[in-house]
Order: structure tokens, then sequence, then C-alpha cells
């Protein structure tokens, strides 16, 4: 891969984000955490790097997009106006408009933002996921497979799971249902496997290193991911949930994690960057439990601290992500014309 001083050329990348979530007290505050970190990894690289945050007015940013001599768009979007409902918009306007795009494409966001149909939709792929069912507020639904976790059907960042989302009999996944309700009308249950969390990234065609994370949560705290884990720092479920690397005698786990990391990838026609997250029960079986295109991209966040692992300095990782992104251009994109900057280093 070609370094900065190479020659190649440079241009004017739109960086495209949330304004109304970024402002917002909830996870997508990560967004405006990375975003100055990508803004600036891009201007080290010798592009022009212009932020486009969408702030409710969808014609002019838009026309903004459409109309800047962009050579590239850098989506840091995780919705639309706080509405993580909207977050495939975004991927489809600029693929639309044929301009490259970093990260996943619009079919691969919508498709993973709603995890009723990646479970289904993976499973008939043969690959390995809990049983689920979806719970609609006011309908009765029968459930059997306990323990069962409850979450939302169409959110992301733990948003939405705690303590009490992990659930034992009838009576807890009732109780569940009535708080998870009031927010929203749809609910996931689904069956709780209680054993290791494993975690894969893939950048363009590299797997990185894999990391787990280290259950240290007192007794009586269910093993998961909460919201507080990953948002509320030093709570308790921050302070018990530090993640490691994986170490290089666990070689065949490691094999195992990238064969179905490469299998759920390609199923859901995944581009750009992401990470699957991996539960492994005490038979040593692997279920997918969740498929995550475009991660937090944060300095600090996971896919970092794995592209470190993998001796990526940040820089580098935006650069390749970067890079990927100018070889998969979509069709409207080639047709558009104008060749891509490879600017790894």
């Amino acid at each position: 891969m070609a370094s900065p001083s190479s020659g190649a050329r440079r241009g004017r990348v739109a960086v495209i984000a949330d304004a109304v979530a970024e402002t917002a007290a909830r996870y997508e505050s990560a967004v405006a955490s990375s975003l100055g970190d990508v803004r600036a990894a891009l201007v080290s690289l010798g592009f022009e790097a212009v932020v486009l945050e969408y702030a409710g007015d969808p014609a002019s940013w838009l026309r903004a997009l459409q109309d800047g001599d962009f050579c590239l768009v850098f989506n840091l979007c995780e919705g639309l106006g706080e509405q993580a409902a909207q977050e495939p918009l975004p991927a489809a306007a600029a693929e639309l408009l044929g301009l490259p795009l970093t990260g996943a494409r619009s079919f691969t966001l919508a498709l993973c933002l709603r995890k009723d149909l990646v479970n289904a939709h993976l499973r008939a792929h043969r690959v390995p996921v809990p049983d689920w069912a979806v719970a609609r507020a006011g309908q009765p639904m029968e459930w059997r497979g306990y323990p069962a976790i409850v979450k939302p059907v169409a959110e992301d960042a733990s948003l939405g799971v705690d303590a009490e989302s992990v659930v034992r009999d009838a009576a807890g996944l009732e109780a569940a249902r009535q708080r998870g309700h009031r927010s929203w009308e749809r609910l996931l249950v689904q069956r709780f496997v209680d054993g290791r969390e494993l975690n894969v990234a893939l950048v363009g065609d590299e797997v990185l290193p894999h990391a787990e994370i280290d259950w240290a949560l007192p007794d009586g705290m269910p093993r998961i991911l909460t919201y507080a884990a990953k948002w509320e720092t030093g709570s308790a479920y921050d302070r018990g949930t530090p993640p490691r690397q994986l170490g290089p005698g666990e070689g065949r786990l490691s094999a195992r994690l990238t064969r179905l990391a490469r299998r759920v990838w390609a199923a859901v026609e995944g581009a750009g960057y992401g990470r699957v997250d991996v539960r492994m029960d005490a038979r040593g079986r692997l279920y997918v439990i969740d498929v995550n295109p475009n991660p937090d991209l944060s300095p600090s966040a996971g896919l970092a601290r794995q592209a470190a692992a993998a001796g990526w300095s940040y820089r580098e990782l935006v650069a390749r992500i970067v890079d990927v992104a100018f070889a998969t251009r979509d069709p409207l994109a080639r047709q558009r014309g104008g060749r891509g900057a490879e600017v790894s280093v």
C-alpha cells in the first residue's frame, strides 16, 4: 500500500454525522467523540475533510452532499434526527449519488438493525443463533426457553439492556416486557447463552485479533454487556466487563471465530468494517448474538483496540477504511467516474 508521500491523489471527503444525536445524552454521543478523531486522521492523510451534520433539513443536507465535489463519503451516521431506524438512509443517499462510501451499504445496515430479521437471515445460511421470538405490545406470546434475554428489536449499543433484561421464568419475562414496551412496541426475546462473549472485528478482508469480555461482575449480576457497561463510566457493569485479547494459546478458538465471522459477514453482504459478537456455551458451541456494521470508531472503542493489537495506528485504521471504500465502490460510483486514492500508511 502506498504511503502519503507517494503522490496519490487527494480530494474532499464528506464526513457525515447526525447533529441531533451528537448532542443527545445517550449512546450516540460516541459519534461526537469519534468525529474529530476521524476528521483529524483524514487531514493527516492529505484529504480536505468537510463535516456535514444532518440537522433536520434533508433537502439542504442532500444538496450539500451532492454539490460538494466530494471524492468520498465517510459515514458516521448511526441514525438521523436521533432515530436509529433511519440509519440506512445516509448510506442510501451516498449510493444514489454515486459517491464512494466507507462502511456498510444501506442493505446491510437495514438488515442488521432488525435483530429478528438478521437472525432469520443467518439461520437460513446455517449460522448458529440462539432461538428467539418477537414480543409485541398488547399481544400474548408463548415462550419456554429459560434463561432468556429481552431487548429492543431495532436498537444498538445495548440501549434498553440492563441487569433485569435477563429473565429466568415467565414472571420475569412478563415484568421485562412491561418495562420494555413502555418505550418500544417490539421486543426481542432470545435464549440467553450464559458463557464467554467474544468479539470478531473485520476491516475489508482483514480479520483483526479477537477480543473477549473478561467477566469480573459481582455474584448475581447477569454476565451481559448492558448500556451501563458501555456508556456509564465507573458503574459496576463498566468495571466488571473489561476486554482482553485472546492469547497465543487459543489458536484453535481463534481459527473457529475467524471462519464463523467470515461466514456471517458474507451472509449479510458486509463491506467496509464491522464486528460480529459471539457467545460460547459450556460445551464450546458458538452462537452469533449480534452483527454490528459500522461499529464505534472512537480511538478507545473496541475496533481501534483490536486494530492496535494488529499493529495498526488509529491513522492507519482510518486509512485502511478509506482504501476499502475506494476498492468496493458501488456501480453508480463507478459510473460517476474518477479513480480512488490509495492512502494507507
